[in-house]
């Protein structure tokens, strides 16, 4: 099968799945029980995208760009709420999630309009390199996501409401560490 094909496929299993079916899928991912059915880190980029749009935002799903026959990017996905375009990244990993990350979605903001911001959604925690990057390498557009506030605003269908917090704090403090657990920096 084509990775289309995948994705495809990928696409029609999650879509058939309401919040529950998501939140099973989280424990499962989040208990590190894999399944043939969801490669690694495939899960995660299908399950949040499902739960951003059951919360009513308007999601693309993950997909390659080309340009005259060379694959340029391969986006996990874009999310639209609020008037707001947000390309997100994920990372279902157990180590912590180093600068790359971060430089990777930063370089795929520079190919988009300047009003474009980013979402890295990490199922653990960040390197403190990683950390010292994103409070370094203005603008404040990559907004940081760790496993323990995806796992809440999950179980309280929350992403929504947890984007516009971080953003507003990015808009205000010039920072993308906000925790949502309880509201102080990452890190």
């Amino acid at each position: 099968m084509t990775d289309e094909g995948r994705s495809g496929e990928y696409q029609r299993r999650v879509l058939a799945l309401e919040h529950r079916g998501l939140l099973e899928l989280w424990e499962g991912l989040r208990a590190g029980v894999t399944t043939a059915d969801w490669p690694a880190g495939v899960l995660l980029e299908y399950l949040i995208l499902r739960a951003f749009q059951l919360e009513g935002a308007e999601v693309t799903w993950p997909y390659r760009v080309y340009q005259d026959g060379v694959l340029l990017e391969q986006i996990d996905g874009v999310v639209y709420f609020d008037g707001e375009s947000c390309l997100v990244e994920f990372k279902d990993v157990t180590r912590p999630v180093d600068a790359v990350a971060i430089v990777k979605l930063k370089s795929q903001l520079l190919r988009r309009p300047r009003t474009a911001i980013g979402a890295l959604f990490n199922t653990g925690e960040f390197s403190s390199t990683a950390l010292t990057l994103a409070r370094m390498l203005p603008p404040p557009d990559v907004l940081l996501w760790r496993g323990s506030e995806i796992d809440v605003a999950l179980r309280e269908r929350r992403l929504i409401e947890g984007m516009r917090r971080k953003l507003r704090y990015a808009v205000e403090m010039g920072l993308v560490e906000l925790n949502l657990m309880d509201g102080r920096k990452i890190g």
